[in-house]
């Protein structure tokens, strides 16, 4: 009997220490994407989801999700874009009021090159897509 108690707490060690192994190695930081929907992005609409897909296999805890015109979805544990037309001129001056943009520890830009200009984003990832 003394042997299978033995196994037993041995056992339940070793699941408790991976069980916490994996929550520390979980990743923890949030991602802020903002898609950009002007008409530059016309060109390159078609690889904005794979795009997201990349963002996502970086291995962020949370994602929130919004173009520069309005919010998709706040926190969720995967980018759920939803697809539209790109229209209007773009203007990046307001992402940084999104409240998500200051709880993120990452914010990152889905652009295009002949879209706003992305000098005044400071702490930004911008990843330009081209045709």
């Amino acid at each position: 009997m003394r042997p299978l108690l033995i196994f037993l707490v041995g056992i339940a060690i070793a699941f408790g220490a991976l069980a916490v192994i994996i929550t520390l190695a979980r990743p923890s930081e949030r991602a802020f994407v903002v898609v950009d929907t002007s008409f530059p992005m016309r060109e390159v609409w078609g690889q904005v989801p794979a795009a997201l897909d990349d963002i996502e296999a970086e291995g962020y805890a949370e994602f929130a999700l919004a173009s520069e015109k309005d919010l998709v979805h706040s926190w969720q544990s995967q980018l759920r874009f939803r697809n539209s037309n790109p229209f209007a001129p773009c203007d990046f001056d307001d992402i940084e009021a999104y409240a998500e943009a200051a709880e993120a520890d990452v914010r990152v830009l889905v652009t295009t090159g002949a879209s706003c200009s992305t000098a005044g984003l400071t702490g930004w990832r911008i990843v330009s897509l081209s045709p």
